[in-house]
């Protein structure tokens, strides 16, 4: 109620609205949409779109380089895998290797024990020979000296050596038990 009074026709601050004027606002309305489509809306609308343009690229490059990164994670691990399966044949073929090496070596070692043996028994047959015939000698020696002094007389050729013969005969049955 206290607005009653401006509402009166003779009211001098009465609202009056002019056809006119209502003409005039929406001319300039419409000059006013018209300049801030032309020279706001369009350069805003083509600065957002520039914008726009440059975020969806980033995400794709961003993508891009997610796929990139994915690609060569799975190529390291591929290569890593390679690796760790390069070395394994490497140990065992080394492994191998010096098993073969140690069979080799103890082989040879084995060749060399038995040839070191087979050389012994043989030197050993030489020196038992050696020593039989140095035996046998003294043994001969000390037959015809035994022989002379119980018969008392000298002994001769034929009967120094069958002398021999049976006392080496007797001696190696005695040496060979």
């Amino acid at each position: 109620m206290r607005f009653a009074p401006l509402l009166q026709e003779n009211n001098p601050f009465a609202l009056t609205v002019d056809p006119y004027w209502i003409l005039v606002s929406i001319v300039q309305f419409l000059v006013l949409l018209w300049l801030l489509r032309r020279f706001l809306w369009g350069p805003v609308m083509k600065t957002l779109d520039d914008r726009a343009r440059r975020i969806r690229e980033g995400l794709d490059m961003a993508e891009a380089a997610k796929a990139e990164r994915e690609r060569m994670t799975q190529e390291v691990a591929d290569l890593l895998a390679q690796a760790r399966r390069d070395a394994g044949e490497l140990a065992e073929r080394t492994t191998k290797a010096a098993e073969a090496a140690a069979a080799q070596i103890r082989a040879e070692a084995q060749a060399e024990a038995e040839r070191i043996r087979e050389r012994g028994r043989a030197d050993a047959r030489s020196l038992h020979d050696q020593a039989l015939a140095q035996l046998r000698g003294e043994v001969a020696s000390m037959v015809v000296a035994a022989a002379s002094r119980i018969l008392g007389r000298e002994v001769t050729a034929e009967q120094h050596r069958a002398l021999i013969e049976r006392s080496l005969d007797e001696a190696g049955r005695e040496l060979r038990h």
